[in-house]
């Protein structure tokens, strides 16, 4: 069994869930620009094992704050950011230039953070193939509330935004003319969202664990026991090692004090356009994303239909991890992986 002060595994052991934790005081508990790979992921992971949808949040900010300190650029003092850059089923905000700035229409799916949130950064198209990246202030926008329609992931307040002749400064671009996607911590900036699955799995795991405490002990539970503590083994070893390697690699494996002037790393055409930075997100992200849907399949078998119906914390966070994960795009991953192979 296993409670939510526990390591968890013991290679790379799991931080504690954190008590009484708001997403203001998540925001305002670290410079989250200037923390080590290490460091950081550990934090996420603390964040994740508490609350997923607290971790969605968190993460948005971090990669928000850490964008901007690659463009060389401060964050609004004390505000809490997202990264609002989905393109979900062809969506996503056009800009017409105009005088001093830009004309901003279309739809944001997937905005998390809708009226908790004050400011987002948001790449904004100016044709198919162009985009800049704008830092705006987003605590008036509001969201579509009938467009979330399930109960995983609903305190992440990932809404529908209809953006209509909304108008941006000059002054609110980040760094050049597609720095969002050409930085060289664009790749490496997933690894953040994984360090949020892996803490979620381990919440889950929590919940489990306290929901069956009464059941009798037996063999086939014993060894699915066994099975998740491999998994969160493998997931906390990935990112421990992700952190070790980020923490030590060049500028274009993801350091955040890399300038807005920076290009993508010179990789192999093998490799892609992303270099190493994608080869080891896209590493992570798979490993973590697979041990996070065992553990799922795993705490649900012993969960059962009573701690699936009657336990709320449980039932919650199975269904916000799975949907959280599914954001991973399974065949795109493997497809590159294996494309790496010769």
């Amino acid at each position: 069994m296993t409670t939510a002060d526990e390591p968890l595994s013991t290679l790379a052991p799991f931080p504690a869930a954190l008590p009484d934790a708001t997403l203001p005081a998540l925001v305002a508990s670290h410079d989250w620009a200037c923390l080590d790979w290490p460091a950081l992921l550990r934090a996420l992971l603390a964040v994740g094992r508490t609350s997923i949808p607290l971790g969605r949040l968190t993460e948005g900010h971090v990669d928000a704050v850490r964008i901007l300190a690659q463009a060389g650029r401060q964050p609004h003092g004390g505000a809490t950011y997202g990264v609002w850059a989905s393109r979900s089923h062809a969506t996503g905000v056009r800009a017409t230039p105009v005088d001093g700035g830009w004309v901003l229409d279309g739809t944001l799916r997937f905005a998390s953070g809708v009226g908790l949130i004050e400011r987002a950064l948001l790449p904004v198209w100016l044709d198919e193939e162009r985009s800049v990246l704008l830092d705006l202030d987003v605590s008036t926008w509001q969201g579509d509330e009938d467009s979330w329609r399930t109960p995983a992931m609903i305190d992440s307040r990932s809404l529908t935004v209809p953006v209509e002749g909304v108008g941006a400064t000059t002054d609110a671009q980040v760094g050049d003319e597609g720095f969002y996607l050409g930085r060289p911590g664009f790749f490496p900036g997933g690894v953040g969202v994984t360090a949020v699955w892996a803490g979620g799995a381990a919440r889950v795991a929590d919940l489990t664990a306290r929901a069956t405490a009464g059941a009798p002990p037996a063999p086939a539970v014993t060894a699915r026991w066994g099975r998740i503590r491999t998994e969160l083994a493998c997931a906390a070893a990935l990112l421990d090692t992700a952190g070790r390697v980020l923490a030590s690699s060049e500028p274009d494996l993801g350091s955040s004090s890399t300038s807005s002037s920076a290009s993508s790393s010179e990789a192999s055409p093998a490799r892609g356009a992303g270099g190493r930075g994608q080869e080891l997100s896209t590493e992570v992200r798979a490993g973590v994303a697979a041990a996070s849907r065992a553990v799922l399949e795993e705490c649900r078998v012993l969960a059962g239909p009573a701690g699936m119906a009657f336990d709320g914390d449980l039932a919650q966070a199975l269904a916000d991890l799975d949907l959280y994960v599914a954001q991973q795009n399974r065949d795109a991953d493997q497809g590159y992986l294996g494309g790496l192979v010769r």
